[in-house]
């Protein structure tokens, strides 16, 4: 039986961040929230000691990626390779959208992807909580889904 742990009751958006500096990239699933809708702000939380920290720390941004309903598997395979090093793009085999070689690589039948510059960050605990301004965005047109209960779910219209 599963812990009652008040996260688990609060949906979440399931996320993919993205991010690369120099020849090395990085894939991880985080937890993300807009700040502000006027001036778009995102917070996103990253555990601590994982490549995609690092890289964010050392290019400044990174791109949040709301995940499809198709990508399920996808999901499941990056909580497998969460202690695995290396190229998660290449060993995972994930197929990607074409991008400019200076931005992170966008898995393919992604919800919608947001590029973000980190405007602050904060650790606390075994994490980094950092407010991220949106510098470009796209909706791909599919499904997003969230994360309650130590479950997967689908948004749909009412």
């Amino acid at each position: 039986m599963k812990p009652v742990l008040s996260s688990y009751l609060l949906p979440c958006p399931v996320v993919f961040i993205s991010t690369m500096h120099e020849n090395q990239r990085d894939i991880m699933i985080a937890t993300a929230m807009f700040v502000s809708e006027k001036d778009p702000l995102l917070l996103v939380s990253l555990a601590k000691g994982h490549l995609t920290s690092e890289l964010i720390d050392k290019s400044g941004c990174f791109t949040v990626i709301a995940a499809s309903e198709s990508q399920e598997e996808l999901y499941e395979q990056l909580i497998n390779a969460r202690k695995k090093g290396g190229d998660k793009f290449s060993s995972l085999s994930i197929a990607t959208l074409s991008t400019p070689a200076s931005k992170p690589l966008i898995p393919k039948g992604s919800s919608a992807w947001f590029e973000c510059k980190t405007l602050s960050k904060q650790e606390i605990d075994d994490y980094v909580v950092i407010v991220a301004r949106v510098t470009d965005h796209e909706d791909m047109g599919n499904e997003p889904i969230v994360w309650r209960n130590a479950q997967l779910f689908s948004l749909k219209n009412l």
